[in-house]
């Protein structure tokens, strides 16, 4: 129970770090149950830069993401990092696969990592599977600095349609 307190405590943290993408033209939609199964997304966002999956990381300030090698191999504390970023490459499939089946055309979800308390290297962007692992106070603008991709009726097609497909989890 200790372990999900702290969790929510970060998606709390998390949800209000992303708060200010609203006045940039995004929606930003938190907790929100997949169809079929347990899981949930902690945020989706829908704005010009297109659709993003933001699972939140409440670490030990301890734990440590370190990177070896030519190649980026990613550890975070013992576990590689391809461990890390599994839930949220599936939560954006699924985000993905949901909207295209529903719009009829494919709809593009990029995953991004959150994380509270743990050191992360500030030296560039880390990637593990192509996601990033960014500080949580780094997602805010990592995402606004992001090409745009979708237009406002876009926008507002998708997340219409989001809002709809993935509603508020409960347990």
């Amino acid at each position: 129970m200790r372990t999900w307190r702290k969790g929510a405590a970060g998606e709390r943290r998390t949800a209000r770090m992303l708060r200010p993408l609203n006045r940039r033209g995004y929606t930003v939609l938190h907790d929100r149950a997949l169809p079929y199964g347990r899981a949930n997304v902690d945020h989706l966002l829908v704005g010009p830069g297109g659709l993003f999956v933001v699972d939140t990381k409440n670490w030990d300030k301890r734990k440590r993401i370190t990177r070896r090698g030519r190649r980026g191999y990613v550890r975070v504390g013992r576990p590689s990092g391809d461990k890390v970023v599994g839930s949220v490459i599936y939560e954006a499939g699924r985000v993905s696969e949901t909207l295209s089946r529903a719009l009829k055309r494919p709809v593009e979800v990029a995953p991004v990592v959150a994380i509270h308390g743990a050191a992360v290297p500030l030296l560039r962007v880390m990637r593990v599977s192509g996601v990033p692992l960014l500080r949580a106070s780094q997602v805010p603008g990592w995402i606004s600095r992001q090409k745009a991709v979708l237009s406002v009726a876009e926008v507002a097609a998708l997340s219409a349609a989001a809002e709809e497909l993935f509603p508020p989890y409960v347990e």
